[in-house]
Formats: structure tokens, C-alpha cells, sequence
């Protein structure tokens, strides 16, 4: 009688694993990218606006695929075979990525490896929301905080191989080949999930025919929004923040760099406490209290025009900002239900959209004004995200008591 409990545990406990191996093999290989672009930028001769063209393709091949693999991930049982595809072709991509000369080739293989990637970040979200689903827990911002520790691992990588003479190739490579063990890896507990199935039936299967209602519809795009601003807001502090400690500050580019790591740090800090401060305030409360954290931190930032307040005021946007995306995905996953990667891939496609279109408006806007303007644009984002959960919390009330749910969102 004991034995189908045990299975269904089992299998959620191995898919938990394998759900975790591709987070972190994402963080990896984004935080690798992000870091070697110095490198690759020396090695093919790019200026800014060559080196804005070959990002612009890898944010065009992601967002083209996240769009899509929602509708595809719902014909299959689960999202396995599509987190393990994206994984091993990005990982063969940025290995590639030194091996080639010439713009347009290397801008191809960019383009391929934003794609796998678009692919790896909406398959392995939505396993992540069917598992909090499946386990009725709140679990999203412990991936999430994986992902953050994978950029970290990434970047110090980079940063240490180029710190003894290492190249494009060894950077790359060697990012490459960690991506690579932790994509194939996940099919050991592949296998556990194999024999488990036979047991017992996967409670968090997809099914490949359900589609969105309108109440569904409606709440997914403004999660959509939120998802927007939310990433455009991160984005312009990750991008910008360094430049502003420099530019308007004055001050060096170390403590520049020390500037992003604070917030970075406090990003993943934020993350591993995350799910245990979703549990008790909720998802909404988190977007709410986020947004207001981020918008009044950024502002003193903006007022107090000092390097010892803006230090502080990263660390607390850090903390502000890091389970909004993870509050925004489970919350999207949760809304699906059944068609939970339409949902995501609803939510991911207008995200990312955000951070593809933030650091050019961000940019455009410096370069007519100032900095501090673009940052207060940021301040606003955040600001209206906190305003926006108030309409929220009365749509999702309404859709609690349409479809009589146990589950609260609130």
C-alpha cells in the first residue's frame, strides 16, 4: 500500500535534481558569455556597435524560440527533452564560438546559441512550475537562486582562466564543457525518472490539447507586463549601475565592478531565502514589496549622489529585486495549470523583451540626457510594478472564486 506514495516522492525528488542541473547549467553558461565579451570583442577586432549587433542576436534567437516552445512543450509529457536539447546544443554553441572568424559567422552561431538557450530557459521554467505544482510547494526562487549561483560560477571561471593568461578558447571552452557535464548528467536521474514511471503515473504531465481561457489569458499578460518592466528594471541595474559608480560618481572602475558584484551577491542571497518569504507573504506581496523596496532604494540612490549610499542602495535592490521573476514564472505556471508552458512561454517572450529593449532605451535616453534620468526610468518601473500588483490581487481574487480553487495566489 506504502509503495505508489514512495514512487510519486521519488519522482518528484529526481525531477527536482534534474530541473536543478539545468538551472545551473544555464547560470553557467550566460554568466561565462556575459564575462568572455571583452575577450571576444579583442579578438574580432568589433567596436560597441558590432559587438550591440551580435548581443541583439543572441536576444533575437531567444525570444524567437521562447515563443514557441510553450506550444511544443505541451504535446510532450513533461519538459525533459527540451531542457536536455537546448542545454547540449548551447553548450556546443559558445564552444564553438572561438573556433570561427568573420562576424557573420560568429554572429550565426550567437544567434543558434540564443536559441538554445530561449529554448533551455522557457522548458526547464515550466518543469519548475510543474513541480511546485506537483508538490504544492513554493520552490521557483531556489532554481532561480541555482541560476544566480551558475552566473557567479560562470563569470569567476572567466575571470580566473583570463587571470593566467587564458584566452577566448579557454574561457569559452571551459564554460562549454561545465554546461555540458551538467546537461548530460541529468540523464542518470533520467533514468531513476524512467523506472519510477513504470510504477506510478506522473502526476504533472502536460496535456498536449489544453489551451488558456480568457480569465487565464488576461491574467497571464499581466503577469506579462509585470515580467517586462521587472526584467527591463533588473537589466538597467546590471547594465548601467557600474557605468553610473564611474561616469557620475567618479569613482574607479574597480569599485565599479565591486558595485555589480554587491548586487549580484544580494541577488543570490535573496533567492536561496526566497521561497520560504513567498511561502508566507505570497507571490503578489513579494512583487509588491519588491517593486516598493527597489523604487525608494534607487531614488535615495539618485538624491544622496554618494559611493557609500549607493553601495548600500544596490545591496537592498539586490535583495528587492531577486524573486520578482521567480514570483512572476510560478505564479504564470500555476495560472496554465495544464497549459502551463503556453503560459510561460506567454510570460517569457514579453520578459525577455524587456531586457532585450531596456539597455538600448536605457542608452538612447542617457545619451540625450543623463544617466541619472535613464536610472529614474528604472525607479518608475519598479514603482508601477508595485502599483500593479493592487489591480492584480483583484484579478486573481475573482479568479480564485471562478474556477473555486484551494490554491491562494494572494
Amino acid at each position: 500500500m506504502n509503495r505508489l506514495p514512495f514512487s510519486v516522492k521519488t519522482l518528484r525528488s529526481s525531477k527536482r535534481v534534474r530541473c536543478s542541473l539545468f538551472f545551473l547549467a544555464g547560470g553557467v553558461g550566460i554568466g561565462a558569455w556575459a564575462s568572455s565579451l571583452p575577450l571576444l570583442a579583442a579578438k574580432l577586432g568589433l567596436d560597441k556597435g558590432q559587438l550591440g549587433t551580435l548581443l541583439l542576436c543572441f536576444a533575437l534567437g531567444a525570444i524567437v524560440l521562447m515563443v514557441n516552445v510553450g506550444r511544443i512543450s505541451d504535446r510532450f509529457s513533461g519538459s525533459y527533452v527540451l531542457s536536455l536539447g537546448g542545454s547540449l546544443v548551447f553548450s556546443l554553441a559558445i564552444l564553438m564560438i572561438p573556433f570561427v572568424d568573420g562576424l557573420v559567422m560568429v554572429g550565426a552561431l550567437v544567434l543558434l546559441a540564443g536559441a538554445a538557450f530561449g529554448t533551455l530557459d522557457v522548458s526547464m521554467n515550466i518543469e519548475a512550475s510543474d513541480i511546485e505544482r506537483a508538490t504544492e510547494r513554493h520552490l521557483m526562487s531556489s532554481f532561480h537562486a541555482l541560476f544566480s549561483i551558475g552566473n557567479i560560477v560562470g563569470a569567476s571561471l572567466v575571470g580566473f582562466l583570463a587571470s593566467y593568461g587564458g584566452g577566448l578558447r579557454e574561457c569559452l571552452g571551459g564554460a562549454g564543457i561545465l554546461v555540458l557535464l551538467s546537461a548530460l548528467s541529468t540523464r542518470f536521474v533520467a533514468r531513476n525518472d524512467a523506472k519510477q514511471q513504470a510504477r506510478t503515473t506522473d502526476p504533472v504531465a502536460t496535456d498536449s490539447q489544453a489551451t488558456l481561457n480568457r480569465s487565464q489569458t488576461m491574467l497571464v499578460l499581466l503577469f506579462g507586463v509585470i515580467a517586462f518592466l521587472a526584467f527591463l528594471a533588473e537589466g538597467g541595474i546590471m547594465d548601467w549601475s557600474a557605468v553610473y559608480m564611474v561616469d557620475t560618481l567618479g569613482s574607479s572602475e574597480s569599485v565599479g565592478a565591486y558595485a555589480f558584484a554587491i548586487f549580484a551577491a544580494a541577488m543570490a542571497i535573496g533567492r536561496l531565502l526566497g521561497d520560504g518569504v513567498t511561502k508566507r507573504i505570497g507571490h503578489v506581496n513579494v512583487l509588491r514589496f519588491g517593486g516598493l523596496i527597489c523604487a525608494l532604494s534607487l531614488s535615495t540612490m539618485l538624491i544622496g549622489n554618494s559611493v557609500e549610499i549607493s553601495m548600500a542602495v544596490l545591496a537592498l535592490s539586490g535583495f528587492g529585486v531577486a524573486n520578482m521573476i521567480p514570483a512572476v514564472f510560478a505564479s504564470a505556471g500555476r495560472i496554465g495549470s495544464h497549459a502551463a508552458g503556453r503560459a510561460m512561454s506567454i510570460v517569457t517572450t514579453m520578459g525577455y523583451s524587456g531586457l532585450l529593449l531596456g539597455p538600448a532605451l536605457l542608452g538612447f535616453v542617457a545619451q540625450v540626457s543623463s544617466l541619472t534620468v535613464s536610472l529614474g526610468l528604472v525607479t518608475l518601473a519598479f514603482a508601477l510594478i508595485s502599483l500593479g500588483t493592487l489591480y492584480l490581487k483583484r484579478r486573481l481574487s475573482q479568479f480564485h472564486k471562478q474556477t473555486q480553487t484551494s490554491e491562494s495566489f494572494a
